[in-house]
């Protein structure tokens, strides 16, 4: 099960979107994941959602596999954010953070590889005039300190225009700093009903899941213990192997042993 969850643990960091909307999910998910449809429908409303204006930060909080950076990325390329919103930009910020990086990832995700700066402040003061009177969402993917979110937070212009930030983190002093009160999502395990669901849409896609791989799936299912990475590499494998039964109980002995 560790090997397994290893596995989960380096599919998500292959799947991690690097400034361009169109990245591609490596674990070939269905666009909305199953189970999640409430959240979904929650975070798009605190993102369009008329305030009183000025700048909101909206953590999404949860353990590693959880479905933070997956959940993140449906809204960032939902159709109705995509209208609302004048700027969109995304940045991974990982657990060493280098502000450098997450300036040029962000400024990529507006113009493109068009410019060749070496100077912090010059990245910074260039982001921050880009956004400018424009309604802007930045998502901050993976974020593990608040002295990340201090280091760039100044980028980002406060101008009653209703713009967000939107930041995912396994860390709940992070969420509290950084987050605008009441604005926070916290992720939780998908019951056994969600799990299965999405099991079978990644394991069989469209296809209807035969009857005797019903029983073993279930009790492979149940060990990957709601975790929807997890399920989604465990699921991928079996996809491609030869669906045969022996297959699938010898995945179900790596689960439980």
């Amino acid at each position: 099960f560790m090997k397994i969850q290893h596995k989960g643990k380096q599919a998500s960091k292959k799947s991690l979107v690097r400034g361009s909307s169109s990245a591609k999910d490596v674990l070939n998910v269905k666009k909305n994941m199953v189970g999640r449809d409430d959240q979904r429908k929650r975070l798009l409303e605190d993102l369009t959602r008329r305030s009183s204006g000025e700048l909101k930060v909206i953590p999404i909080l949860g353990m590693g596999g959880i479905g933070k950076t997956t959940l993140a990325k449906e809204v960032y390329n939902d159709v109705s954010i995509r209208s609302h919103f004048d700027v969109r930009a995304w940045a991974t910020v990982s657990s060493h953070h280098n502000v450098k990086e997450i300036l040029l990832s962000l400024l990529r995700s507006r113009m493109g590889d068009t410019f060749y700066m070496e100077d912090e402040a010059e990245l910074a003061d260039m982001l921050q005039k880009s956004l400018k009177s424009r309604r802007y969402l930045i998502v901050m993917d993976d974020m593990w300190s608040s002295k990340a979110w201090d280091d760039v937070r100044q980028c980002f212009p406060s101008e009653n225009n209703e713009s967000r930030v939107l930041l995912t983190t396994r860390d709940t002093d992070v969420a509290c700093y950084a987050g605008t009160e009441n604005f926070s999502l916290q992720m939780s395990f998908m019951d056994p009903y969600e799990s299965w669901n999405l099991f079978k849409s990644a394991a069989f896609a469209n296809e209807e899941l035969p009857s005797e791989y019903e029983i073993i799936g279930k009790q492979i299912v149940d060990k990957c213990q709601g975790l929807p990475l997890t399920i989604v590499v465990v699921a991928g494998l079996l996809s491609k192997s030869e669906r045969t039964i022996e297959d699938w109980e010898n995945v179900a002995q790596d689960v439980m042993s």
